[in-house]
C-alpha cells in the first residue's frame, strides 16, 4: 500500500504579528470601560481647570472639558480628564441654580467659576468651587452658552417638558505622542 502525501504550499498565509501576539501575551483582550458608555458628546473644548482649596485656586489639570448627554436618562453632565494621565478632574451633573451658576472671574474675561457637587475624587461627591480658563474670550463665551443650554435641558427633562436635543459631535481622543524627530525643546538646546 502506498500512502499518498498531501502537497503543501510553500507560502504561509498566516499573519505573523497575530501569531506573535498570541504566543507572547497569552492574555485575553479586556474591554476598557471609560464611564461614558451610552453617552454622546455635545460639546468639547480644551481648558485648564482649577479648584478652590485652602483659600487659593489650585490647578486640577489641563484637558478636554466635555458635556456628555445620556439619552436613556435624559441628563447632561460635565466630564473632564487630565490630558496625559486620564485621571478624572471634573465629573458633575449640571443642575439648576444656585448650584452650577457660571460667574465670570474678576481678573479674567477668559475664565468662569461655579459651585457643584463634583464626583471626580469621591463616589459620594463633594461640594467644590471650580474654575475653567480658556484660550480666548470666544471659547469662554461659547462654553457659557453651551453650559447654560445644557442646564436648561436638565431642568426641562426633570420637569417632563419637551426636550430640544443638541447636535452631537465626534468625540475622538487626541493621543499626544512623543516624537523625537520634532522635539522642539531638544532642538532649541542643541542649537546653542
Amino acid at each position: 500500500m502506498a500512502e499518498v502525501e498531501e502537497k503543501k504550499h510553500d507560502i504561509d498565509y498566516a499573519d505573523p504579528e497575530e501569531d506573535a501576539k498570541a504566543k507572547v501575551s497569552g492574555l485575553a483582550d479586556v474591554k476598557v470601560v471609560s464611564g461614558t458608555e451610552g453617552e454622546v458628546c455635545i460639546y468639547k473644548q480644551r481648558v485648564k481647570l482649577f479648584r478652590f482649596r485652602d483659600e487659593q485656586w489650585k490647578e486640577r489639570g489641563i484637558g478636554n472639558a466635555k458635556l456628555m448627554r445620556n439619552d436613556a436618562d435624559k441628563k447632561i453632565r460635565f466630564v473632564m480628564r487630565q490630558e496625559k494621565t486620564l485621571k478624572p478632574v471634573g465629573n458633575f451633573l449640571l443642575t439648576e441654580k444656585p448650584s452650577c451658576e457660571l460667574k465670570p472671574m474678576a481678573n479674567s474675561d477668559k475664565a468662569f467659576m461655579w459651585v457643584c457637587h463634583d464626583f471626580s475624587d469621591e463616589a459620594e461627591g463633594k461640594l467644590e468651587k471650580l474654575c475653567a480658563r480658556f484660550q480666548n474670550v470666544e471659547a469662554a463665551n461659547d462654553f457659557k452658552t453651551k453650559f447654560e443650554a445644557a442646564q436648561t435641558f436638565n431642568i426641562d427633562a426633570k420637569a417632563g417638558k419637551e426636550l430640544v436635543m443638541a447636535e452631537t459631535i465626534e468625540d475622538v481622543e487626541e493621543v499626544a505622542e512623543d516624537d523625537i524627530d520634532t522635539n522642539k525643546t531638544a532642538d532649541a538646546e542643541g542649537e546653542e
